[in-house]
């Protein structure tokens, strides 16, 4: 023994075997009673569960009746999109990000390269690279609207139509899944091609007589025959993925979310963005604008609608965002640079985008007002005038900042031109979801 030991053992006075029978008993009540296994009712969890049974309205894939569907589905060609979606079949990491979960399916089944590390050396889309229109802090509260999810989805690139429930048909959603699941009859050899559209959709999961409410989930199938749809729910730890009657899904879309005070809806989204002439750069090269500025976001759209239909100017773009010539840095209150592409290409691209965007800002000379927030160090060494000069952009009609942007006056190839264009696109949507995000 040691010293201490020993120690011990002349302290301790004798005990009988008795006594100390009871006292190990009395003491082992006392652990077990402060043991978390006997936490207050008001901390353990009132009820948990292990998945969900489908209701008597889905079809699970794997049954029998699941197998025969999908069966007839391949037999009239309706399974365009399940293979490419079926690799990237995932379960969501937090039980409100079904919509970026879905958003993260379809970003690598169209095989978009986020240019963004994800672990180690792999440029991979995973949900916690959508940290852009809503913080994700945020989501995991409360999940995402179907306007927020097309922004998410422009911001990675992709072109997004959205169409409200309130505002189609039965037969007009019947055509959108038709488009995205059924192979076309020109002798291709019925794969998704790289300008084919995959659809999600957002509906409400009670009208399937389902548990909870809002719900996101893209479509991988259609068979013709029943006119059913197959739904890869990402809540794989509730339901698994099932068939739906196309119109009870479509009746699903068509209740008001609270939200937004419309109905819920659909979503095409394809990787080449404006016209096929041009491929899809997949994210914006030049600003990043986040959640906490969203404040300024709205700001910025309030005084915009202030102009009513009267075009904003460039010079009163640049008194609202210098405050009247005071603060130079104002505009990095709502934007902010990329981060520096690592890649010659990109590097390339980002030069050819920004030598634009200064040969078209009236009387350019730089002040060196650089972003000295986020990352500055690592981040595209970008002037505020330019920042506030694609924000003035953003501000235009479409037609107005596709006029500025192709002017012959100012060499720079057709690509460069539209990456500009995208640049302003998703400031302009960052702006018109402002409210939305509003807390």
């Amino acid at each position: 023994n040691s010293k201490s030991d020993n120690l011990l053992d002349h302290h301790v006075p004798y005990v009988p075997c008795s006594m100390r029978r009871n006292l190990l008993l009395t003491t082992s009540i006392i652990a077990f009673l402060l043991s978390p296994f006997t936490m207050s009712a008001a901390s353990m969890p009132r009820k948990t569960f292990y998945r969900r049974p489908l209701p008597s309205t889905c079809v699970a894939l794997s049954s029998p009746q699941g197998r025969q569907l999908f069966e007839s589905a391949l037999k009239h060609k309706g399974l365009k999109s399940f293979f490419v979606l079926m690799e990237q079949f995932t379960t969501q990491s937090e039980p409100a990000y079904c919509g970026i979960s879905s958003l993260v399916m379809v970003l690598n089944a169209l095989a978009v390269d986020p240019r963004r590390l994800w672990k180690g050396p792999w440029r991979w889309y995973h949900e916690e690279l959508l940290n852009c229109c809503m913080d994700l802090e945020d989501i995991k509260k409360t999940g995402i609207t179907l306007n927020v999810f097309v922004c998410l989805a422009k911001c990675q690139g992709l072109k997004a139509e959205k169409h409200l429930a309130e505002d189609t048909t039965l037969e007009e959603f019947r055509q959108a899944v038709e488009s995205t699941s059924v192979e076309k009859d020109d002798g291709g050899e019925g794969f998704l091609e790289c300008d084919d559209p995959l659809l999600v959709v957002s509906y409400n999961r009670q009208v399937i007589k389902q548990t909870g409410t809002g719900h996101f989930s893209p479509i991988a199938a259609f068979d013709k025959e029943s006119d059913q749809v197959l739904i890869l729910d990402t809540v794989r730890f509730k339901y698994g993925a099932h068939w739906v009657p196309l119109p009870l899904l479509f009746d699903a879309m068509l209740p008001v979310d609270p939200d937004t005070g419309k109905s819920r809806g659909y979503v095409l989204l394809s990787h080449n963005n404006v016209d096929a002439e041009y491929p899809a750069m997949p994210i914006s090269l030049l600003l990043w604008s986040t959640k906490q500025q969203n404040p300024v976001r709205q700001q910025y759209k309030h005084f915009l609608s202030e102009k009513g239909d009267s075009a904003v100017t460039w010079d009163e773009v640049v008194d609202f965002w210098t405050k009247s010539g005071n603060n130079q840095e104002h505009i990095w209150h709502m934007v902010e640079p990329q981060l520096a592409p690592t890649d010659q290409e990109t590097t390339n691209a980002v030069g050819a985008v920004r030598e634009l965007t200064q040969a078209l800002i009236p009387g350019f000379v730089s002040a060196e007002n650089h972003c000295c927030r986020r990352n500055a160090n690592r981040a595209i060494n970008l002037d505020a005038e330019e920042a506030m000069f694609i924000v003035y952009l953003a501000s235009l009609s479409l037609d107005r900042r596709t006029e500025i942007i192709s002017s012959p006056s100012v060499e720079a190839a057709d690509l460069t031109r539209h990456q500009l264009l995208i640049e302003a696109d998703l400031i302009r949507t960052a702006i018109e979801v402002s409210d939305e995000l509003a807390d």
